[in-house]
């Protein structure tokens, strides 16, 4: 009989096809271990908080020890040392500056100390050295002096400090022949100041106490925004008001410049005038600088001034004037083509005359 049990024959199955229901989960990967669950990470912190542990005892430790050390007379300041200034001598630092007793070279005050010295209106900073274990030396520098002003009653002098602090007066000794203005300029040179004159009598300076006067900041502010070259030029400023700010000229020049306005394009005009008519001149106005004036006088008798007022180059024109009808002329100019070549390089001129006995007068304008 014929064997009924064959093999049977098997259909292979796929493998990895079978999708697991919806509802099942899908197997997670495995997850790393943070940073804090690695191995030794543990051990870095604990090292890092010991470190700070110890740097913060240790600043305590020489906390504690500059203290103790601040107090103790191993340091106490028993020389004091100073450095002469111009209008200070050591003596006077070392008295004014009061280093209260029982002071070391860690524990001292160097703020009242400062403050003590500052009562000098003079003193525009202060340094210390300290040289251990018991020397204090003290360096004072002095304020730098921005103008010697004179007031427009009497022979009432100030200098006034860079940081426009009134420093003290100005002892002025005007002869019978001298004037207040010839004195105070020589001072002023001297000193490698600027003489501003006429300023107010109702201005009260007070030893180291700032200024507020009007005219004196519209002074600086010429002074400050004139450039290096015209600067180099005057030797003083008249301020009376604020409106009738003038300066002089090392030639003897008078220039009205009135309220510090338009400064740029006043010296502009002030460049192109004395440009124009170098050794000519003894007057420009330009408080309005597109129509600035000038006067001129061409004579041989004529000399430069003082550069105080201008006044000398004016009486010599007028000496001039009276004695030769030939040689004497003064004349006084409206000039708008000045202002108009600095602004724009384009100008034309009008001119009319008269002749007088004494010489010639003539204006021209646009």
């Amino acid at each position: 009989m014929p064997d009924s049990r064959r093999p049977t024959k098997r259909t292979p199955t796929a493998r990895g096809t079978t999708r697991p229901a919806s509802g099942d989960a899908a197997p997670s990967a495995p997850s790393r271990a943070s940073g804090a669950n690695r191995p030794g990470s543990d051990v870095v912190i604990r090292r890092g908080i010991i470190a700070g542990i110890v740097v913060a005892a240790l600043l305590l430790v020489a906390l504690v020890g500059y203290l103790v050390l601040s107090y103790t007379p191993m340091f106490s300041i028993e020389h004091v040392e100073t450095v002469a200034t111009t209008h200070m001598s050591k003596s006077s630092i070392s008295k004014l500056a009061k280093i209260p007793k029982g002071s070391t070279l860690l524990n001292l005050d160097e703020s009242k100390v400062t403050a003590n010295l500052e009562k000098n209106p003079w003193v525009g900073s202060v340094s210390y050295q300290k040289e251990f274990p018991n020397t204090l030396r003290i360096v004072v520098t002095e304020r730098k002096v921005s103008a010697l002003v004179v007031m427009s009653a009497g022979d009432v002098a100030w200098y006034l400090g860079e940081d426009n602090v009134w420093i003290q007066p100005a002892s002025l000794k005007v002869g019978e022949s001298d004037s207040v203005e010839d004195v105070a300029l020589k001072a002023a040179q001297k000193a490698g100041t600027m003489l501003i004159t006429d300023v107010p009598a109702s201005i009260t300076p007070i030893a180291g106490s700032a200024s507020s006067a009007e005219v004196l900041k519209a002074v600086s502010s010429y002074r400050e925004q004139f450039s290096e070259k015209l600067t180099k030029q005057i030797v003083s400023f008249s301020a009376s008001s604020l409106d009738s700010i003038s300066c002089t000229l090392k030639s003897g020049v008078i220039v009205s410049l009135g309220s510090p306005t338009n400064i740029a394009s006043k010296e502009a005009v002030i460049n192109q005038i004395v440009a124009k008519y170098s050794g000519k001149l003894t007057y420009i106005n330009v408080r309005v600088p597109s129509k600035p004036a000038y006067r001129l006088v061409d004579s041989k008798y004529v000399t430069a001034g003082t550069g105080v007022t201008g006044t000398d180059l004016t009486s010599a024109n007028d000496d001039s004037s009276s004695s030769s009808a030939s040689d004497g002329s003064d004349s006084s100019s409206s000039d708008s083509s000045s202002s108009s070549a600095a602004a724009s390089s384009t100008s034309s001129t009008g001119t009319t005359s008269s002749t007088g006995t004494s010489g010639t007068s003539s204006s021209s304008g646009n």
